[in-house]
């Protein structure tokens, strides 16, 4: 006789909990659990940048992130978040949606290695895109060297003389010779070994020109160990003789 009395006050109790459960619980309970949906992949990109002397837009060394978002996801703004050696991560910046997809981090030190993550944020203020961590190792700077040009009138010759000095690095495999002239972009106009000529004659100038010379000394997958100038040369209108 009490079995169905008890089934109903079980089945009232029940419902009763239903209706004061809050609105946020409910929402929690019906949603997916994470990773269960992947969200939109957002392809980020970051480098250790160094100081290009010809065209200093980054002034120091820096790791320099770039991301391309995904198509079709309507993101309010990014947010690049950063993590040193392996601990915890923190919000490094907050990008808007059309804003420059970049941003370089000046903040680092010989020796750590920095891990970068960017999510995209809906309108709504949820994740709706995502990329990989992205790890950047930072190692020594690169090392100065002595570098000097100089405009010289050889008999029926004219130019710029540049020499600069030994690298000490032991990583350095060649030099490479850049110049701009006005202001216009830079161009390699010598390439040399670590133990060929360290000086070069550079006779293509005009005039009025004014060069902007720089050398690299690169490893051998082209990374930056050595660098020396920029040295800023004049030339002049050429006396008679040296025409």
């Amino acid at each position: 006789m009490l079995r169905p009395r008890l089934r109903r006050l079980v089945g009232a109790a029940i419902l009763a909990a239903t209706l004061v459960l809050p609105a946020s619980g409910i929402a929690a309970a019906a949603t997916p659990a994470t990773g269960t949906t992947p969200l939109p992949e957002i392809k980020l990109a970051c480098a250790l940048v160094v100081p290009n002397p010809l065209a200093p837009i980054y002034p120091n060394r820096a790791v320099v992130c770039r991301w391309e978002p995904p198509t079709g996801v309507d993101i309010r703004a990014f947010r690049l978040w950063k993590a040193v050696d392996g601990g915890d991560r923190h919000l490094l910046a907050v990008i808007p949606s059309g804003g420059p997809h970049r941003f370089a981090d000046f903040r680092i030190r010989t020796g750590h290695a920095y891990h970068y993550f960017v999510a995209g944020i809906g309108t709504d203020g949820t994740r709706v895109a995502k990329s990989a961590v992205v790890t950047v190792r930072v190692g020594r700077p690169a090392e100065l060297l002595g570098f000097n040009c100089v405009v010289l009138i050889d008999n029926a010759r004219h130019g710029v003389l540049c020499r600069w000095s030994d690298a000490l690095r032991p990583a350095a495999a060649r030099y490479v010779l850049w110049r701009s002239v006005d202001g216009g972009a830079r161009e390699a106009v010598y390439r040399v070994g670590e133990d060929g000529r360290r000086s070069f004659f550079d006779t293509d100038v005009k005039p009025g020109q004014v060069i902007r010379y720089a050398v690299v000394a690169v490893n051998t997958s082209g990374r930056v160990v050595g660098l020396g100038g920029p040295d800023r040369v004049v030339i002049p209108v050429w006396p008679v003789a040296a025409r």
